[in-house]
């Protein structure tokens, strides 16, 4: 007769870390019993345990087997057996004999490395009657001890604090409430306003079991504004990220200007302090907020911010300032007089915690002034001279988008005082100075570094600390139209030229006496930075000078709104966004896959826009589709401009009237090149794109136009083989091949060449700008004085010619780029003359382009040879630095060009003793 029990025996053990692996076992043991009241009876007998231990090897849980019988036990074995058998472990004292009564402990451990449960069997082998062996089951259980992060905070809130100010730490203690030692990977802050939060840490790499470390944070906004972030926890635990947010809220720094020394007004607003001269209108202090150096030239003149304008006179000014509640407006006033035709008002505005400075100036007129005539209006920024040694441009022209950057020479050499190496105005001959690595010319010009108003939006310099930028937030206030030419650069002053007749010498702004005017130029915008963080409400890190100019070109575009709540500035004239209009154009036949080659242009009516002055412009790419919209647009009366660059020709549409908050739509038209003949040209030299850029000095290696000082070539070398005259076969014919190579025809017909020369480069003792002489050609018999000869182009008559299908006319359409003489052209002996009207010196300021204008020059097809034989066309100029040609081009026509008979009233026409000029007041076609 047999009976049964069954009573759990538990035993758990807890593991400690063990290659990365933590690990609890719970070992359950049952007992069973077996017997009645019989002679022999058993059983294995236990409590239900739970054990905790830190190693991969339970603590020994114990289980009895005990005599309960009535005679001695006889015990031959105890084993463990099973499919996880090798994970369990007994020990035990039990063979042989066990007497009535007695116990025998069995030891047994459970070893695991893997999570998971294992089952095996404990087995003691006796003399019972009844098999044996009694049995138990053994189940062990692994688990992995983990680290658990509690935060003491799941949100920080900063107090109100001044952007610009740094806040106190704000402390949220990591506790480690795991079973295991925590690992911190790292700790860091995202979100959008990330970079405006700091955090520092007791935390190390490995937190204990129960330990506990800080995460502190501060808040330091630059700009006003409400800022939130998100600081993360990485490491092991089980869910492998923690996080808790941050919130903070900046007001703006509070402005201020002390007025107490009148010769030194300081200004303050959080990111800049200035020092102001009320006496003259110059910022002669520029700090950055946490910085002690003067941003400005302190060496020589400590005249930092400036205006240097022509056409004003100089009276005594008065300084006032308005201050409001998001801007200070300082300024100097010069009122009219005898001598000077206009009140005219130097303006500087700040805003808080922006380190920047607002720019604009308002010249008025009125009726009872004298007359006058506004010949410059500039601002230029001398900079500290040993901070800005690197100048940064982007579209300075179309031919090259940039960035192109500049390391300068040192400010002694570019503004040398040696009489012999100031070959020019505002040039130095460098041969033989230390020229810095990346600077690649031997000449230091301001006119190397000048910029076409296309695409222009800021430039700037910079150094190892500091950069600084000039802005435009538009061009609306700006004079010549997109392909006016401006100074940004003398050395590393840098330059913002509102208005100037460099290189257009004819463009004026005059006004009569008896006549009331007003005209504002800007605002305009000049940015300070530092690599490091950017004064924005991002923080963003700038790292290199591309980030820089990118935080230049962000922060002047976040004052769009700012103007049109700038009481003294809508005073002065600017018209609020909320007051303006929209224009809508479409223009046919302009459309190309070459970007930047059409443009629309709004402009002054009646007026070619390249001597646009009076009122507001505004100019757009059409390349694409032919469409442009103008929005933003002063209301007004404008004339539309459209142009292809590689086309003759431009057209112009009047009474384009705008009104506020509306959108005027132009009549669609269509742009026809203004071409004489209906066939193929007999030659085409250049493309008339309004530049020289494609001849001989014109371009780099690059194709990007290279603008140099004209010194930099020898132009009697360059033609030595022809003893200085330009000879070009346009067509094949008896002359020979058709040349095909605008390398033979230089950027410049010079009426003379001798350009000044630093003499020392080639004679110690000769310390003066005369040193051409020991490089010209000894064929040039007195380089100062001598005549470049005439140019000579060669083409053969067309078969065409002859008979019914011979042409009537001959016209050679001659675009020049710029000229500071007239043309004299003789076809096979007969003769014309331009006489040069709009001068521009471009050929002399390291220019390509300036004023573009074409001329028409007809003869009689009688003029011409029979066909196949060799016409000669010659080319002299009347003046030292004669013209630059931007194309030619000869058709044969049966109807003539005159402007009566086309319609087109753009160019200038010649014919014998005919001269009719271009009628730039009327539309055209």
């Amino acid at each position: 007769m047999t009976a049964s029990s069954r009573s759990p025996l538990s035993i758990a053990t807890r593991a400690c870390r063990k290659a990365g692996l933590t690990a609890t076992i719970a070992l359950i043991l049952a007992t069973i019993g077996c017997g009645n009241n019989s002679s022999r009876q058993q059983a294995l007998l236990g409590p239900a345990l739970t054990l905790n231990a830190l190693t991969t090897t339970s603590a020994s849980q114990t289980v009895s087997l005990t005599n309960i019988g009535s005679v001695a036990l006889h015990v031959t074995g105890v084993s463990i057996t099973g499919t996880s058998a090798a994970a369990f472990a007994e020990t035990d004292s039990c063979k042989g004999t066990l007497a009535v009564g007695a116990v025998c402990p069995i030891a047994v451990t459970f070893t695991s490395t893997a999570a998971g449960s294992f089952t095996a069997s404990l087995n003691v082998a006796d003399d019972t009657p009844y098999g044996g062996q009694q049995s138990v089951s053994i189940t062990g259980t692994a688990t992995v001890p983990i680290p658990v992060v509690a935060l003491s905070s799941t949100s920080q809130a900063f107090p109100l604090l001044t952007a610009g100010t740094i806040s106190a730490a704000q402390t949220t203690t990591v506790t480690n409430t795991g079973t295991a030692p925590l690992t911190i990977s790292s700790i860091s802050i995202g979100g959008s306003g990330a970079n405006l939060f700091a955090d520092s840490t007791t935390c190390a790499a490995t937190l204990a079991v129960s330990a506990s470390c800080n995460i502190a944070v501060t808040f330091a906004p630059r700009v006003a504004g409400t800022y939130a972030g998100t600081v993360t926890l990485s490491d092991n635990a089980a869910t492998p990220t923690q996080s808790y947010t941050l919130a903070g809220t900046a007001t703006p720094a509070a402005l201020s200007i002390d007025t107490t020394n009148g010769a030194d007004w300081k200004v303050a607003n959080g990111a800049l302090n200035l020092d102001f001269n009320p006496k003259n209108g110059h910022v002669f202090g520029i700090f950055l907020a946490g910085h002690t150096d003067n941003l400005v030239d302190t060496t020589n003149s400590n005249e930092g911010i400036y205006m240097d304008n022509a056409g004003f006179g100089a009276p005594t000014p008065t300084a006032a300032y308005t201050q409001a509640a998001g801007y200070i407006d300082f300024y100097v006033t010069f009122p009219s007089n005898a001598t000077n035709a206009y009140t005219y008002t130097e303006h500087f505005v700040v805003t808080p915690n922006d380190p920047g400075i607002h720019l604009y100036f308002v010249a008025n007129h009125s009726a009872t002034d004298i007359a006058g005539s506004i010949g410059q209006v500039q601002w230029v920024y001398r900079s500290n001279l040993t901070q800005f040694p690197n100048t940064y441009s982007v579209n300075a022209d179309l031919s090259n988008p940039g960035p192109v950057v500049v390391p300068l020479p040192a400010a002694s050499e570019d503004f040398s005082t040696d009489p012999g190496r100031a070959v020019q105005d505002a040039t130095v001959d460098l041969h033989g100075l230390p020229i810095p690595t990346g600077y690649t010319r031997n000449f230091y010009t301001k006119y190397d570094y000048s910029s076409y108003n296309y695409l222009h939006q800021a430039h700037g310099t910079y150094g190892s600390t500091y950069g600084t930028w000039a802005y435009f937030p538009s061009n609306e206030s700006l004079v010549g139209g997109p392909t006016k030419q401006n100074l940004i650069y003398t050395g590393n002053l840098l330059i913002l030229e509102a208005y100037s007749n460099h290189y257009d010498n004819s463009l004026s702004l005059a006004t009569p006496s008896g006549t009331a005017s007003s005209r504002l130029f800007g605002p305009f915008y000049v940015h300070f930075n530092t690599f490091g963080q950017a004064y924005n409400a991002t923080g963003n890190i700038l790292a290199t000078p591309d980030d820089m100019y990118k935080d230049t070109l962000q922060a002047g575009a976040s004052f769009k709104t700012f103007y049109d709540s700038e009481a003294q500035l809508v005073a002065a004239g600017y018209i609020p966004s909320t007051a303006r209009g929209t224009v809508s154009v479409q223009v046919n036949g302009v459309t190309s896959t070459n970007a930047k080659t059409s443009w629309a242009v709004l402009s002054d009516p009646k007026t070619n826009f390249e001597y646009s002055s009076h009122g507001s412009q505004y100019w757009a790419d059409i390349s694409t589709s032919g469409a442009a919209t103008f929005t933003g647009v002063i209301p007004g009366t404008y004339r539309l401009s459209t142009y292809v660059l590689g086309q003759w020709g431009e057209s112009r549409q009047e009474n384009v009237v705008v009104t506020a908050n509306q959108t005027t739509t132009v009549p669609t038209s269509t742009f026809v090149p203004e071409n004489f003949g209906t066939t193929t040209p007999v030659f085409t030299i250049g493309t008339a794109d309004r530049s020289s850029h494609e001849f001989l000095h014109g371009h780099d290696a690059a194709n990007h136009d290279d603008r140099e000082f004209w010194g930099s070539w020898n132009y009697w070398a360059d033609f030595q083989a022809n003893q200085g005259a330009v000879i070009y076969n346009a067509t094949a014919g008896p002359a020979g091949a058709a040349t095909n190579d605008l390398t033979k025809w230089n950027y410049t017909h010079w009426g003379t060449f001798y350009p000044g020369l630093f003499g020392g480069v080639y004679s110690a003792a000769d310390d003066t700008t005369d040193g051409y002489k020991y490089v010209v050609p000894s064929y040039v018999a007195a380089p100062a004085t001598m005549r470049t000869p005439n140019w000579q182009v060669h083409f053969a008559t067309p078969a065409t010619q002859t008979g019914t299908t011979a042409a009537t006319y001959v016209v050679l359409s001659a675009a020049i780029a710029c000229a500071e003489g007239s043309y004299v052209i003789t076809l096979n002996g007969q003769q014309l003359i331009w006489h040069e009207t709009n001068a521009s010196d471009c050929m002399v300021r390291s220019g390509l382009s300036a004023y573009t204008q074409w001329i028409a020059f007809q003869w009689d097809a009688s003029v011409l040879n029979p066909a196949g034989q060799d016409n000669l066309l010659t080319l002299n100029v009347s003046q030292v630095d004669g013209i630059s040609d931007d194309a030619l081009r000869l058709e044969l026509t049966k109807t003539s060009a005159d402007p009566a008979v086309r319609n087109w009233f753009d160019y200038e026409y010649i014919y014998k003793t005919i001269d009719t000029k271009p009628n730039d007041a009327v539309a055209n076609p």
